[in-house]
């Protein structure tokens, strides 16, 4: 019985040392709707909550090692899905420090053959033997290596029933890769198969084949010959692909999210589109924290909030490339209010000899009055210090910004404006920070300095990693007025 999850829960799986809560993408028709992308750094915890997910792709309880289960949470491991008949099935140890697992709620079907795991080392031996598996019996046999790193090598057993069906496979093939290479299974003297690809003329087997080819197999493999409903677990779908490949392989899988659940673990920023979040796939954050792994995503609330940055015409570079390249910083966020800002800050630090210890938020939030919505946001994701700089006129919005996020920093400059803006029909003259040749202003030069100074505070950083310049500066004067916090 195929199934979609509405949400798995897991607890002593490794970093789990508390109980970690993912809501999943649900397919509704809509492009995305189906799909979850799990965000956050290395050994943050993603690799985890798939290694979960597999579990349960497998037919008998799987067995876990004592180096799997985390001490902490009592030396047990829970791991509970809700499916979309609303009902619970539970994965959890027989005995506290043990290895052997057994399943609560018998009477619930499996989730076997509709679970489909890639992990990021997608390779095999260029040299097999000849073998035939269909979908359902590679992911019942499939393994998680016993060591994380190793290499599986059963895909070579998929790929003689590829080619039973080679005309459906190289179309899906063809929307990721074009012009697609010539590709058939041959027999070497010796008697093991391989790979031969035939490139306008030159030919090759799968021992040279390139990094980025083969994992396109892997991939494609799992989605070509799946149906409606069924599970796709890829870790790093990235992994040695150039970026356009990468923005065509994620609209394809949004394609087939739209009746499928897809799971994908990435550090790439080409996997995120605002429109399918809107859709209804889920973004989520896995930071390892002092308690151990903590799981963070985006509320339904912040959700409805952001559907009117998309549709700000004046900014569409709000939620743009450079915008959802934060996502994969683990901290140190500085929010800016325009495009302006972002790039004369930037100037300062070289002019001031002052380096800010955090990434801008890409080019601005549009405008003061996003800064809440974008704040928001950050909190959701799991993102501890982020800091905003507003003009001089937007102490008002500072002080709610201030009240709303308290465990933020927000600080004001010392003009109206970054730039000086003349006087016309609709509005007074302001007074920005630099002058007409782009200098700053001398008068604004030490509060500007302040403003960084307690910014790289804020975000705790040592001496050494501010210049020289400013430090002697920053001695010379008086530490900055409370208010700008």
């Amino acid at each position: 019985m195929n199934i979609n999850i509405q949400w798995i829960e897991i607890k002593g799986l490794r970093g789990f040392e508390k109980k970690g809560h993912i809501d999943l993408g649900i397919p509704n028709g809509n492009v995305g709707s189906g799909l979850t992308i799990l965000l956050g750094p290395n050994n943050g915890g993603k690799s985890t909550i798939i290694e979960a997910l597999n579990a349960f792709s497998k037919p008998r309880p799987s067995s876990f090692s004592e180096g799997k289960r985390n001490k902490k949470a009592r030396d047990c491991i829970s791991i509970r899905i809700n499916n979309s008949q609303n009902e619970i099935k539970e994965l959890r140890s027989v005995e506290k420090g043990g290895s052997e697992t057994t399943w609560k709620n018998q009477g619930l079907e499996p989730t076997s053959g509709e679970i489909f795991v890639l992990l990021s080392r997608r390779t095999f031996d260029p040299y097999f033997s000849k073998g035939s598996m269909d979908r359902e019996q590679y992911t019942t046999s499939y393994e998680l290596p016993t060591i994380r790193g190793r290499v599986g090598n059963t895909f070579s057993s998929r790929l003689f029933k590829i080619q039973e069906k080679k005309e459906d496979f190289d179309k899906i093939f063809q929307r990721v890769l074009t012009p697609l290479p010539k590709w058939t299974i041959d027999q070497s003297d010796a008697g093991k198969y391989y790979l031969k690809f035939n490139y306008t003329g030159q030919y090759h087997n799968s021992d040279g084949l390139g990094e980025g080819l083969l994992s396109l197999f892997f991939i494609i493999d799992a989605l070509y010959d799946s149906q409606p409903d069924n599970i796709i677990i890829v870790d790093e779908p990235e992994l040695s692909l150039h970026p356009s490949l990468q923005k065509k392989l994620a609209n394809l899988f949004a394609d087939y999210a739209k009746d499928r659940q897809i799971i994908l673990a990435t550090h790439s920023p080409h996997f995120i589109n605002w429109q399918w979040i809107l859709n209804g796939a889920k973004i989520i954050r896995v930071i390892r924290e002092s308690k151990g792994i903590t799981v963070y995503q985006l509320s339904s609330k912040i959700i409805k909030k952001i559907k009117g940055l998309i549709s700000n015409l004046n900014n569409p570079h709000i939620l743009g490339l450079d915008a959802k390249s934060i996502f994969f910083l683990e901290d140190n966020v500085v929010l800016v209010e325009g495009q302006e800002d972002v790039v004369f800050y930037k100037l300062f630090e070289d002019k001031l000899d002052i380096r800010l210890n955090g990434e801008f938020f890409g080019w601005g939030v549009g405008g003061a009055g996003n800064m809440s919505i974008i704040s928001e946001m950050l909190d959701n994701l799991g993102f501890k210090k982020v800091a905003g700089i507003l003009d001089k006129n937007k102490k008002e919005t500072r002080d709610r910004l201030k009240k709303k996020f308290p465990h933020y920093k927000f600080y004001i400059m010392p003009a109206d404006d970054v730039r000086s803006k003349p006087e016309t029909h609709a509005k007074d003259a302001v007074e920005g920070l630099v002058d007409r040749e782009g200098n700053i202003k001398k008068k604004y030069k030490g509060e500007i300095i302040d403003v960084f100074r307690e910014i790289n505070s804020y975000f705790q950083i040592t001496k050494k990693k501010i210049g020289i310049k400013a430090i002697k500066a920053n001695e010379a004067k008086p530490k900055a007025m409370a208010s700008r916090d």
